[in-house]
């Protein structure tokens, strides 16, 4: 008897002790975790989506790469967009539940996104990310602002500006480019002479149409619409003065005759193969021109204003952050690396957003220098609420005045009153 009592103490003693050690066990273990997860190292990896282009695909890859090597708390899901759907992926996904974190974006689509409150503000959590907004170039910043707030942080920005054929200029006795549109039609008058046709407009595709008109437009001072977009301007002298001298050069030969039936990217091919001698567009362009056209001779200028350098429309990419992320800090930890201006100088195929960017050597070549001048004086794209409305009710009356079934006037007026309409609702 005395034998089981002696064994029944040793066996409760064992499972004291035991219960003891794996209680210790588990306190360690909880602690352990605790740490490791207050510092990063082992805490479970959060993924986060980011939606890019695919014109960027292959620099994104890399990126994505090189952040979790150096972040392993932190997996990136890469989704590859395109320009044909993008933005009617990204507003249906920016409204769903399961929310992306990252989205690339033009800039000129920041706003209206940040209006229905589907993105987050970024002035605290970039800031506390290291992004530092103060070497952003600021017109880019701007556009991407509501109130002072930071919806999105541009990586690319750039406007046009003129290329021209260098041995066809110097035929017409010119070494450079004129400075003011009055000199410039004086010279495509010239050129029209000798047998050339001197430039085109790319009439033929609804965007790039309207661009053109909105840049003109801002040469002249005008506006599509008042501050609090309520009410249409396209009535102004500004507006009829800007559609005025487009259908000018048409009816004179200064610009060519198929401009109707073409778009940005035919007029840099008629560019290259000498059908037009100078052309309007943006410095994306260049290493197109220097590949495909090996044995033209161009060069950049400024845009020609009234008395001097024009204006340009500019626009860009940004990337933005879903108002409903659940993983804010990750992706903002993300977005900062992707936005340094190492990786926006790799990035953008024209202008970084950047500052210190824009001063890297692959930035200061004579054929970007014009481009880079120009973007003193841009103007961003319209970004009204509801642009994409607007845009082809201009595009529809631009087409009536160039085609000569309505008045220039008649068309600002007709245009006016049906974006008038529009806003009223």
């Amino acid at each position: 008897m005395k034998n089981i009592q002696k064994i029944i103490v040793v066996l409760v003693m064992f499972l004291l002790v035991f219960s003891l050690n794996s209680y210790i066990n588990v306190e360690a273990t909880i602690r352990l975790t605790q740490a490791s997860s207050s510092d990063g190292s082992s805490s479970p990896a959060v993924t986060i989506q980011w939606w890019t282009p695919n014109w960027d695909e292959p620099e994104s890859r890399e990126m994505v790469s090189e952040f979790e090597a150096n972040n392993p708390d932190i997996k990136i899901d890469l989704v590859i967009t395109d320009w044909n759907t993008y933005k009617e992926k990204i507003t249906t996904a920016l409204t769903g539940r399961n929310v992306p974190e990252l989205y690339t974006v033009l800039l000129t689509d920041v706003r209206p996104f940040a209006k229905l409150g589907l993105l987050e503000s970024l002035n605290i959590l970039g800031e506390e990310a290291g992004i530092d907004f103060p070497d952003f170039v600021q017109p880019a910043l701007e556009i991407t602002s509501v109130d002072d707030a930071i919806f999105g942080v541009p990586f690319r920005y750039d406007g046009s500006g003129i290329y021209y054929n260098i041995d066809i200029l110097k035929e017409a006795g010119y070494d450079s480019f004129p400075t003011t549109w009055d000199e410039m039609i004086l010279m495509s008058a010239k050129l029209k002479d000798l047998g050339y046709t001197p430039f085109a407009w790319p009439l033929g595709q609804q965007a790039n149409a309207v661009t053109r008109l909105v840049q003109q437009l801002y040469t002249y001072g005008g506006s599509v619409l008042a501050e609090d977009q309520k009410t249409c301007l396209l009535n102004s002298d500004a507006a009829k003065t800007a559609l005025s001298k487009i259908k000018e050069t048409l009816d004179m030969g200064y610009a060519s005759s198929s401009s109707m039936e073409i778009d940005n990217t035919i007029m840099r091919n008629m560019f290259g193969t000498g059908q037009i001698v100078f052309n309007f567009s943006g410095p994306f362009d260049i290493d197109t021109l220097l590949t495909d056209y090996p044995n033209l001779d161009f060069a950049t200028a400024v845009i020609p204003g009234i008395d001097g350098m024009g204006p340009t429309t500019a626009n860009g990419w940004g990337i933005v952050m879903s108002s409903g992320s659940k993983n804010k800090e990750a992706a903002a930890r993300f977005l900062s690396y992707i936005t340094t201006p190492e990786n926006q100088a790799r990035l953008t195929d024209s202008f970084p957003a950047s500052y210190t960017a824009l001063k890297y050597e692959k930035f200061a070549s004579d054929y970007l220098k014009p481009f880079a001048t120009q973007l003193d004086n841009s103007r961003e794209e319209p970004s009204y609420d509801r642009w994409l409305e607007i845009e082809p009710i201009i595009y529809q009356y631009m087409q009536y005045a160039l085609a000569g079934t309505m008045s220039v006037d008649e068309a600002c007026e007709g245009m006016t009153k049906d974006i008038n309409s529009l806003l009223a609702f």
